[in-house]
């Protein structure tokens, strides 16, 4: 015989196994989120008994110790009750304070271009006014025109629907505006117009997973790098242990590896002088949130005209940026957009030459893809191979020291060599159990 145990925070209920009970329940005003983010709320949610049910629609399914059951069933008989009375004459005023996502625009400059990702009052203020933006958002509270949404927010996944709306104007005059100081959204409405758009906020404020982004940008000598086994149109080989497949569909030199194994042979390589990490950068982001790391560097030049001159400039560097998320089966999937410059003669460019015609030569490689990447996994990407120039003075020790004839000790090298650039990109789920609370720790005793 086994028994079964639900707290609720005042009784502790304990059951046989065989008197476990289910119900289905039909909701007709609010979402299943929404009643699932109440009960979380108020403590009342249970994770060995979860709610199951169809988001797309709003019946849901329990099965647990009848205690539970039967308080979820009065909980959301009540809550739906709740929204069924509410008045649509009233006008009443609401606050709805977000959790897991900003409420305002996030703005930021990428080579000169200002790049916008909407906050969570922009997205709903564009919906209701058709997807046109308005300007001053947070400072106009202008009335919202009147629009006409019969369908579903969205066809794949959000419980919530427009369906029940019927009547044109149930959402006009309704105003938002967005505080970020306490990252809530305030809005001005009757209580049915409120409940609405506090719906599908709750669907667009969900929890998103961490990932972190290793990067790796690594130059490597041309011919090493063939006897590493590297070959951007077959596989890769690293000893008998290791073998990495190609994308053979894809124009773009890319492959998934084991980064780890593959760092470790570029550190041997760097040991001789045949590799160098020239950067590593990490970064942390969320899923579906851009992740960008950007190194240039910026010369002006001067274009003086008949009556008058300008000041332009021209900026050069490394710019990576990507947007990863998971995929259905877990796997990373990253939108990635690599540019890579250099300024081979900017050194012997005469800043104080007023003759413009002559000017630094500035060369780009760009590379845009999307790639999956499994768990586990890294992805090399890159290949392409430039000239460098290098020169290394060698000397005798000791003998090269001594004062007058120590120069007949040393001599200068010169070498050309062909130096492959990659990109390994090591994605990585931070999930909460590896965050580490720094309120736990305590000073070691000496």
């Amino acid at each position: 015989m086994g028994l079964v145990w639900y707290k609720d925070g005042n009784a502790l209920y304990i059951y046989d196994s065989g008197e476990l009970i289910s119900k289905v329940i039909l909701l007709e005003n609010i979402s299943l989120n929404y009643l699932i983010q109440y009960l979380k709320d108020a403590n009342l949610y249970d994770d060995r008994y979860p709610i199951r049910g169809n988001i797309s629609d709003k019946t849901f399914y329990i099965s647990g110790p009848p205690a539970l059951v039967e308080l979820v069933a009065n909980t959301a008989t009540l809550l739906d009750k709740q929204v069924s009375s509410i008045g649509t004459d009233k006008v009443n005023f609401g606050v709805i304070k977000l959790k897991n996502t900003f409420v305002s625009d996030r703005t930021y400059n990428m080579r000169g271009e200002d790049i916008v990702i909407p906050g969570v009052a922009t997205v709903v203020e564009r919906l209701l006014n058709n997807g046109k933006a308005l300007s001053n958002r947070q400072a106009k509270n202008d009335l919202m025109p009147p629009f006409n949404i019969t369908q579903k927010v969205s066809e794949d996944g959000n419980d919530f629907s427009f369906s029940s709306v019927t009547n044109n104007s149930i959402l006009e005059d309704v105003s938002l505006i967005a505080y970020p100081e306490t990252n809530s959204i305030l809005v001005k409405g009757n209580d049915q117009q409120i409940q609405i758009i506090r719906d599908i906020i709750t669907q667009l404020d969900v929890a998103k997973r961490h990932i972190e982004l290793s990067l790796w940008i690594i130059d490597i000598d041309k011919s090493e790098l063939n006897n590493l086994g590297v070959n951007w149109q077959g596989t890769a080989s690293f000893g008998d242990s290791f073998g990495a497949s190609f994308n053979m569909s894809s124009s773009a030199s890319i492959s998934t590896l084991d980064g780890n194994k593959f760092i470790a042979s570029v550190m041997a390589l760097n040991q001789k002088k045949k590799a160098n990490v020239v950067s590593r950068p990490v970064i942390l982001t969320q899923e579906n949130i851009p992740a960008i790391f950007d190194n240039n560097r910026t010369f002006y030049v001067s274009l003086v005209g008949e009556r008058n001159s300008s000041l332009e400039h021209v900026t050069y560097g490394t710019l990576i940026n990507v947007i990863p998320r998971f995929s259905s089966r877990g796997q990373i999937e990253m939108s990635l957009t690599i540019e890579d410059g250099t300024g081979n003669s900017l050194s012997n460019y005469n800043y104080n030459n007023e003759n413009t015609s002559v000017l630094p030569e500035v060369g780009r490689t760009k590379i845009s893809t999307i790639a999956r990447v499994p768990q586990g996994k890294s992805l090399l990407i890159g290949g392409y191979t430039h000239e460098t120039n290098s020169n290394e003075i060698v000397s005798i020790p000791f003998l090269s020291s001594i004062p007058v004839i120590g120069n007949v000790f040393k001599y200068k090298t010169s070498n050309i060599s062909n130096i492959v650039r990659v990109f390994l990109i090591q994605p990585r789920e931070i999930k909460e159990s590896s965050y580490y609370n720094t309120a736990e720790y305590k000073e070691p005793h000496i």
